[in-house]
């Protein structure tokens, strides 16, 4: 009797103990499953915004829109963007990622609706994005000023003159909103030794951008006013454009 207690006991303690394996085991398998899905609809989901895009952008490009924009192949990509918001207020939504939508001029000549995240030509979206995000980040910077001056003044309203005098120093990073997604502009004191993407660049990861102001640092250009921007970098994993106040853009997004 004794004996047969046993064998029931081992085997028991064998069933909890291959149930504790099965279990690890499951949950292994789950998490390496896990692992491979993740990417996998990443890029599953890539492509079907990708083909919603381009399907948007070419029925932007076949529209009224374009036959408008036809004729004016000596207008600048930033006359030709004030054109197309009056055009097209609406286009924000045309790309299912939320991607800006630029104007881009084609082998004719003929400005076509080009998408940010989606665009065909790597270099060229690097070009619009980093552009464009120059501006906001020049427009993001007048509006903290602008803040700091109205704080300075109600300060020195409230106590003595020379409390306004003090400047408030810029902070690590700006954020802005290009594509969707947030994006940190970093403030830099000396130009970043960022020439090529990020993918190619040791130290660097994904989308950044840096910027630099007049008067601060290794930055003295002479070209533009003290506090201005006077260095800016954007790069992405596959390209860099690099915007100098003396001698405007460059980079191998450019090359």
């Amino acid at each position: 009797m004794k004996t047969r207690q046993k064998i029931l006991s081992r085997i028991k303690s064998r069933k909890g103990g291959l149930s504790v394996a099965i279990a690890v085991l499951l949950l292994l398998i789950a998490i390496m499953l896990c692992i491979i899905a993740v990417p996998s609809w990443k890029r599953f989901r890539y492509r079907s915004q990708k083909v919603g895009c381009d399907q948007a952008m070419k029925s932007a490009g076949d529209g009224l829109i374009i036959e408008y924009l036809g004729s004016l192949e000596d207008t600048t990509t930033e006359q030709a963007r004030r054109i197309l918001d009056k055009v097209m207020p609406g286009r924000d939504e045309l790309c299912p990622a939320g991607g800006e939508v630029y104007l881009s001029k084609d082998e004719n000549g003929i400005y076509q609706p080009f998408c940010g995240i989606h665009g065909n030509d790597k270099k060229e979206r690097v070009r619009l994005n980093a552009s464009y995000a120059k501006d906001l980040l020049s427009a993001e910077l007048e509006k903290q000023k602008e803040e700091v001056a109205v704080k300075s003044k109600d300060a020195s309203e409230q106590t003595s003159p020379a409390s306004g005098d003090e400047e408030e120093p810029l902070p690590e990073y700006i954020e802005i909103t290009i594509n969707n997604r947030e994006l940190k502009c970093m403030h830099v004191l000396k130009e970043e030794p960022l020439r090529r993407g990020t993918d190619t660049t040791n130290g660097y990861e994904g989308i950044v951008a840096f910027y630099g102001i007049e008067g601060e640092g290794n930055f003295n250009s002479g070209f533009v006013k003290k506090g201005k921007i006077a260095y800016f970098v954007y790069a992405d994993e596959y390209y860099c454009a690099r915007w100098r106040a003396k001698d405007g853009w460059s980079g191998d997004a450019y090359s």
